[in-house]
C-alpha cells in the first residue's frame, strides 16, 4: 500500500500535465516551446549561479581550500531545506486536505505518514540537486573528481536534510497553531516569512566583498556554520577526506532519528488532522454596510484579499516590493557602502541610473500575479463566469491590481534612490516612465501567458504559484526583457545620451507591450468561453 500512494502522491506533484496544465499530446506546439523555456532558464540558473561558484573554487584551489565548497554545499541545501517544508509541511503532513478521503480507508496512519514524508523528501531533493549542481560541480572539478568522494556525496546528499525537516516540520505546525488563534493570521503568517526573508539577504549582504566575487564574504561566516553542526562536518570529512567514520555518524544520526520521528509522531499527526485548525473568530456586531463601485475597482479589491489570504502567493509574488522597499530605504542610511558598490560598477563603464534600474526591474519581475491570478482562481472560476462581466475587464483588474503592487513602490524608491545618490531630476524622471511602461509590458505579458496556459485543476495552491508553467515563463521571460534593454543600452550608449537612451528605451517598452495588450484583449474571451462551455 506504501508504494501505490507514494505513486499516488507522485503523479499529484510530478505529472506533467498537472504542471504544465494541458495535455502535452494534444497542443504539441504549447509543450515545445515550454521544453525550449524550461531548457532557457536552466542554461540562465547554471550560467549565472555556476560562473561565481567556479570563479569561487578557483580562489579558493588556490588558497588550498575547496572543501569550503561543501560549505556552501550544506549551507544552501539547509536553506532550501528550511523553505520548502516551511511552505509545505503543513498541508502535506499537517492538515492535508486529502484527509477526508484518506481516514477512512483501511490504511495505517503511519503508511500515509511515510508516503507523504516520502514525496516531500523526493521533492527536497530534485529542488536541492538542481540548486546546488553548480556548486558540486565546481568542487569536483577543483578538488579532482574520485569515485569514492563522488559515492559518499550521494549517500550523504540523502540523509543530510533530514533532521532539519523534522525541525521545520515542527516549526511550521507551531506558527499554523499559532497564528490561528488570531483573527488576521494570515497576515501574520506573511510578516514573519518576509521576516525570516529579509533577515537571510540581510546577513549575507553584510558578508559580501564586492570588490571581488560576491560569495568570498561568504567564506567564513558558512565555514563556522559548517563546523558548528556536527552532522555538516561529518559530511565535508566524509566527502572531502573520505573518512567511513564520519559518513556512519551521519547516516546513522539523522537516519535513526528520522525513523524514530516517523515512527512516533504518527498519533500526534492523525490528532492533528483530526483536529483542524480552529480560527478564532471575534464578533463585533456591526451592521453590515454596501458601497456601490465600478466593476474594476470591486475586481481589484477581490485580487488584493485574495493576494493577503494566501500567504505562499503575498511572500513569493510579494518579494520584489518588500525587497525594494528595504533597498531603497536602507540607501538613505547605508549610503557610502552602496556608493563604494556602485563606483566599481561605474567603473566597468556602467551608469548609475542604469543600475537602479536593473534593480527596480528585477523587483518588478518578480512581481507575477497576473500569470497565476487567473489559475488560483481554481474551482471557483465558474463565479467569474457566471457575472455579467467582460472577460477583458476581468484580465484588466488583475493588471491593474499587479501595477498597484509594484509601480507606487518602485515610484517611490527610485526618488528615494535618486535623492540618496544624488541622480539628477530629469534622470530620475525618466527612470520613473521607464518603469512604469517596463511595469506595463511585464503585467501584459504575464497575463497572456496565464491565458495561454491556464492551471484551474490544482490540489494546492503551491502547483500554481510555484511549479506552474505559468510562473516559469513569467519570471524567466522578464529576465529575458531586462536583457533585452540591457543589450540596447549597450549597443546606443556610445553614440546618445542617457537621458535619450531612456527616452528610447521606454518607447521600446512600449511598443513591445501593444501586440500582447492585443492577445490578451482577444485571447480572454474565448477561454472564458471554453471554460463555460
Amino acid at each position: 500500500m506504501y508504494k501505490t500512494l507514494v505513486k499516488l502522491y507522485l503523479k499529484e506533484s510530478f505529472s506533467l500535465k498537472r504542471l504544465l496544465g494541458f495535455d502535452l499530446k494534444k497542443s504539441k506546439v504549447k509543450a515545445i516551446l515550454i521544453g525550449l523555456a524550461i531548457v532557457y532558464s536552466l542554461v540562465v540558473f547554471i550560467g549565472a549561479i555556476g560562473y561565481m561558484f567556479f570563479d569561487l573554487g578557483d580562489i579558493l584551489k588556490q588558497m588550498g581550500q575547496t572543501h569550503i565548497l561543501l560549505s556552501f554545499l550544506t549551507i544552501y541545501s539547509l536553506s532550501l531545506s528550511v523553505i520548502i517544508v516551511l511552505f509545505r509541511a503543513s498541508g502535506s503532513i499537517f492538515y492535508y486536505k486529502d484527509y477526508d478521503i484518506t481516514a477512512p480507508l483501511p490504511i495505517h496512519s503511519r503508511t500515509i505518514l511515510w508516503a507523504k514524508m516520502t514525496v516531500l523528501l523526493l521533492i527536497l531533493y530534485a529542488s536541492s540537486f538542481v540548486f546546488t549542481l553548480p556548486i558540486v560541480f565546481s568542487y569536483f572539478y577543483w578538488n579532482g573528481f574520485s569515485i569514492v568522494g563522488f559515492l559518499f556525496y550521494l549517500i550523504g546528499f540523502i540523509f543530510l536534510p533530514l533532521v532539519p525537516v523534522l525541525v521545520m516540520s515542527f516549526i511550521s505546525l507551531l506558527i499554523a497553531m499559532v497564528t490561528a488563534r488570531f483573527r488576521k493570521s494570515k497576515i501574520i503568517n506573511i510578516i514573519l516569512m518576509f521576516v525570516i526573508f529579509i533577515g537571510i539577504f540581510m546577513i549575507s549582504f553584510s558578508f559580501n566583498d564586492v570588490e571581488t566575487n560576491p560569495l568570498t564574504g561568504q567564506i567564513n561566516l558558512f565555514s563556522g556554520i559548517s563546523r558548528a553542526y556536527p552532522p555538516f562536518a561529518w559530511f565535508m570529512d566524509a566527502v572531502h577526506n573520505h573518512h567511513i567514520l564520519s559518513l556512519i555518524y551521519l547516516v546513522g544520526s539523522n537516519g535513526i532519528l528520522f525513523f524514530l520521528f516517523i515512527h512516533f509522531i504518527h498519533g500526534f499527526v492523525q490528532r492533528t488532522n483530526q483536529r483542524g485548525i480552529r480560527a478564532n473568530i471575534k464578533k463585533n456586531g456591526k451592521a453590515i454596510t454596501y458601497q456601490e463601485r465600478s466593476i474594476v475597482t470591486a475586481l481589484v479589491q477581490k485580487e488584493f484579499k485574495k493576494f493577503f489570504s494566501i500567504t505562499l502567493y503575498a511572500v513569493n509574488a510579494g518579494l520584489g516590493p518588500v525587497l525594494l522597499t528595504v533597498l531603497s530605504i536602507a540607501s538613505l542610511f547605508y549610503t557610502q557602502q552602496i556608493e563604494a558598490f556602485l563606483v566599481e560598477m561605474v567603473g566597468a563603464g556602467l551608469d548609475v541610473e542604469i543600475l537602479i534600474m536593473a534593480l527596480v526591474g528585477f523587483s518588478v519581475a518578480m512581481t507575477y500575479t497576473p500569470a497565476i491570478s487567473l489559475s488560483l482562481e481554481g474551482k471557483n472560476f465558474w463565479i467569474i463566469k457566471s457575472l455579467p462581466v467582460k472577460a477583458e475587464t476581468v484580465m484588466l483588474s488583475k493588471i491593474i491590481f499587479n501595477l498597484l503592487l509594484i509601480l507606487p513602490i518602485a515610484i517611490i524608491s527610485i526618488l528615494l534612490f535618486g535623492f540618496s545618490l544624488r541622480i539628477g531630476v530629469l534622470n530620475q524622471l525618466m527612470l520613473i516612465f521607464l518603469v512604469i511602461t517596463f511595469g506595463i509590458l511585464i503585467s501584459v505579458i504575464d497575463s497572456s501567458i496565464n491565458l495561454w496556459v491556464p492551471k484551474f485543476d490544482f490540489i494546492n495552491e503551491v502547483e500554481v504559484i510555484k511549479q506552474s508553467a505559468g510562473a516559469m515563463l513569467s519570471i524567466f521571460g522578464a529576465f529575458g526583457l531586462m536583457a533585452l534593454n540591457g543589450l540596447f543600452y549597450y549597443l546606443v550608449s556610445p553614440h546618445l545620451e542617457l537621458s535619450f537612451i531612456m527616452l528610447w528605451m521606454v518607447i521600446l517598452n512600449g511598443v513591445l507591450a501593444i501586440p500582447f495588450i492585443y492577445i490578451v484583449k482577444t485571447k480572454s474571451g474565448p477561454l472564458f468561453n471554453k471554460m463555460k462551455a
